[in-house]
């Protein structure tokens, strides 16, 4: 009988440098393509060749999608990091069947989840060199085969592991803030999107097109970003001034998390320019819905975007 794997027994790890963690995950995928060129087969002399021959010596850059919950513990922060600072790390994905590597993975996308009273998280998709299977995980990296050595607390020094204590963030504190006015009141839905505008670099070299090896993707660059996201809220008569509005250099700030002995955990948007639109959405109840986006010039988000933990 054959054995399959599951996400459930998937252990999913990161390693950025000499940094290496073993992440919590809620959702995990990833896949690559490649590039079929095709070329005519028929001749003079033989005109029945109806089908083109092909040759498969490029990959496509490959794409992994991963949903991890934001602890109030500091657990995720190294994704978080490479959200923001757009630098490459490598994904391990251990089940009982085999290891995988997404090599030279980069985040081309951060959906932050916010929902009252669910626990926060953070989805990120991206892309990566190549997907490789049959590998051996690197030897600062463990896998416990079974519950016992975890029971026992068996570990690898080396490897920072996940906290022992993982709270799970609430969202029990959340304030939106417009121009200075807290709007945060009959919301029903908030969302914050970043993106990350990468362009792989072309990687075609004459030795490997004409050989029988594949072409992977190994270098990438940074064209431009987008910080953006909306805001939906019930129509009412305490809501109905702001709608059919349109706002330029406004101040935005978005608190999405717990406060703990005084001091806020979670995500803080601190935005001094945004522009916005806000038009009526109409259905089984009237919602007027701003779209914003970020228009700072900035070469940084330190500063504006902020995820506070219990480290």
């Amino acid at each position: 009988m054959a054995n399959y794997s599951f996400l459930h027994e998937a252990k999913v790890y990161v390693v950025y440098g000499s940094e290496k963690l073993q992440l919590d995950i809620s959702s995990i995928s990833f896949s690559q393509t490649y590039t079929d060129e095709t070329y005519p087969v028929r001749t003079i002399h033989n005109q029945n060749n109806l089908f083109e021959g092909s040759v498969i010596n490029k990959a496509n850059p490959a794409n992994f999608e991963l949903t991890i919950p934001a602890l109030i513990e500091d657990d995720i922060k190294i994704i978080f990091n490479r959200l923001i600072d757009v630098q490459s790390f490598h994904l391990y994905i251990a089940t009982n069947q085999d290891v995988f590597k997404i090599e030279t993975c980069v985040i081309t996308n951060g959906t932050f989840n916010i929902e009252r009273s669910r626990p926060l998280s953070l989805t990120v998709s991206g892309e990566a060199s190549k997907v490789l299977t049959g590998q051996t995980l690197p030897s600062e990296l463990e896998v416990w085969s079974d519950s016992k050595e975890q029971t026992e607390g068996h570990s690898n020094p080396l490897l920072r592991t996940s906290s022992t204590v993982r709270t799970y963030n609430l969202t029990s504190d959340l304030s939106v803030a417009l121009a200075g006015t807290e709007i945060s009141s009959h919301m029903s839905n908030l969302s914050v999107q970043l993106q990350n505008g990468v362009q792989w670099l072309p990687y075609s070299t004459v030795n490997v097109g004409i050989g029988s090896s594949i072409m992977f993707p190994t270098q990438y660059s940074l064209s431009g970003r987008t910080l953006s996201g909306n805001i939906t809220r019930y129509l009412n008569d305490t809501t109905e001034s702001g709608a059919q509005a349109v706002g330029l250099n406004q101040a935005l700030r978005i608190k999405a998390g717990t406060m703990i002995g005084g001091l806020f955990k979670g995500f803080d948007f601190n935005m001094t320019n945004v522009s916005f639109t806000n038009r009526i959405e109409t259905g089984d109840v009237f919602q007027q819905s701003y779209d914003w986006r970020l228009a700072q010039n900035v070469s940084s988000l330190a500063g504006i975007l902020t995820y506070y933990t219990q480290s």
